[in-house]
């Protein structure tokens, strides 16, 4: 299914355009006190000047790179505003959780508020609805829509790719512990992408807001069809590996024992087009290590 210029356009009304804050010029200099507004932000060419806990984007994003010039603003809720004011901003980037600190954030700069996860349950086009936001606000409306449509190309094109080729159903999950794991469906950016690019998704069983299900391993095997491929995605714990690798339930597992098992390097769970197309490169890669 592509997202065609009128969808993602309309999907931009409806988050808010008229509501974008009011600038004397175009934000050059932005802080984001969210991964996915500042990897958007770098697949533009106007890396943000500070990022909350940039320290960790090694960690759970990886790519795009983070370049070595973003500061580091502070860590969550506890961002250091005076950190934030030194470096100028012409606009500070929140999600509804960072929001809160609005009040605290305005004195500095306008305030922009993203939102991809919502009631609509459909991440991936609200992420190209935020995508144009940030290029208006930003004075970069055409390497918005030159970004959106080189990214609806390139799903395109993994389709294609996996077109004619064997394609088992995935489970993609992050694991909490040794016995129990988010699984990613309905409303995930996962399955937005799976959608895209013509991959089946095992699990079809309810999940939350943000597209996941807590559940145990047997809960998750029990409820797998049985060509199921398991894609689970770093960071794992260490403490978790030894305790799983011993673990009678992961090893009686049908896809351990089927060696149907992979570990995905980290992509941002919650990210917006860029993480989307890392995601669909590495599922697609995976997928053409099977025969047709």
């Amino acid at each position: 299914m592509s997202i065609d210029r009128r969808s993602f356009l309309g999907g931009a009304a409806a988050l808010g355009v008229s509501s974008l804050p009011s600038l004397s010029a175009s934000a050059s200099r932005v802080v984001s006190l969210d991964y996915a507004a500042a990897e958007t932000l770098i697949s533009l060419g106007l890396p943000p000047v500070g990022v909350q806990s940039s320290d960790h984007w090694n960690r759970w994003v990886v790519e795009p790179a983070l370049p070595v010039s973003v500061a580091n603003v502070g860590q969550d809720l506890a961002v250091n505003l005076e950190v934030i004011a030194a470096l100028k901003p012409d606009l500070i980037i929140t999600t509804p959780y960072t929001d809160m600190l609005r009040n605290r954030l305005a004195p500095i700069a306008p305030v922009h508020m993203i939102s991809v996860y919502d009631q609509t349950g459909t991440p991936l086009k609200n992420a190209y609805a935020e995508t144009v936001n940030l290029g208006r606000l930003t004075g970069m409306p055409d390497q918005a829509e030159i970004f959106l449509t080189t990214a609806d190309a390139d799903f395109s094109l993994l389709r294609n790719r996996l077109a004619q080729r064997k394609r088992p159903p995935v489970a993609l999950v992050n694991f909490m512990d040794d016995r129990h794991v988010r699984v990613y469906g309905q409303s995930s950016l996962y399955q937005d992408v799976l959608d895209r690019i013509g991959l089946e998704n095992a699990w079809t069983r309810p999940t939350n807001y943000w597209g996941f299900a807590t559940v145990g391993l047997e809960e998750l095997a029990r409820h797998a069809p049985e060509n199921m491929h398991l894609i689970a995605f770093e960071p794992i714990g260490d403490e978790i590996k030894p305790t799983l690798a011993s673990s009678p339930i992961w090893r009686t597992m049908p896809v351990v024992q089927n060696e149907n098992y992979e570990v995905f390097p980290a992509v941002l769970t919650f990210g917006m087009v860029p993480s989307a197309l890392r995601f669909g490169n590495l599922i697609a890669n995976y997928m053409e290590g099977f025969e047709a």
